[in-house]
Parts: C-alpha cells; structure tokens; sequence
C-alpha cells in the first residue's frame, strides 16, 4: 500500500472530528439514534471546528515565533534538526514547519515580520480552510 504525504494527517482531522462530534452528542443529550445533523448540532452547542482551531492557533504561534528576535529556546528549538537521529526508512518525516512552507512558501518566516501581511494570510488561510 503507497501512502501520500497527507494520509496520516487527514486519518488523525477526521478521528479528532468525529470525537467531537462525539462529545457534542453528549454535551446535548442527544444520540445517533435521533438524526441530527451535524450543522444542527454545531448550532445548538456554539463550538468551533477543532482542526480549524489547530490551524490559526499554529499559524499565530508561528507569526510570534519568527517576530522573536533574539535567541530564545523557542525559536531554535522549532528550527533544530537532530543530527544524532537515525531516520527510518522511505520518506522523511513531517516537521512543525512543513504544513506553513507548504502554504505560504520556503521564506514564511521573512513573511511574518510584516504583522499586516501575515494577518491577512490568517484570513485566506481561514477562507481556504472551509472551502477545502
């Protein structure tokens, strides 16, 4: 089986949504047996959509850390690649950065010192998160 790059990524977003889904049901009072919708539910308890929660606090935390300008543990620690790590074999593993190079591009950090720009990035990455 050949898997791509985001497979184990979109397995882990459905899995946290459909636990939430599970504790709205429970939140409510309501069970699976009653045939409510999601959008109803999502109605009736007021609560955001988890991955998309993840995403603009990651995407916050990232415009603070590459703001940061002097050397704080934070800041290396984010950008250390272990040299001592034995990778295992096929492809490399995923880092805290890859999913913000994918999105906006290899420079996100030069990016995010203008906290306009970045902002406005924050917007279209909300907007793009719905839609797909």
């Amino acid at each position: 089986m050949v898997r791509r790059p985001g497979q184990q990524q979109k397995k882990l977003e459905k899995k946290l949504r459909v636990t939430e889904r599970a504790m709205e049901r429970i939140m409510i009072g309501v069970t699976r047996r009653d045939r409510v919708t999601n959008q109803n539910l999502r109605e009736k308890t007021n609560v955001q959509d988890i991955i998309k929660e993840i995403k603009v606090k990651k995407w916050r935390w990232a415009g603070h850390l590459a703001r940061q300008h002097d050397n704080r543990w934070t800041k290396k620690i984010t950008n250390w690649t272990p040299r001592t790590c034995v990778r295992r074999r096929g492809r490399q593993s995923r880092r805290w950065t890859d999913e913000l190079r994918e999105f906006t591009s290899v420079l996100w950090q030069r990016r995010a010192q203008d906290r306009w720009k970045w902002k406005i990035d924050e917007a279209f990455l909300l907007q793009w998160s719905e839609i797909g």
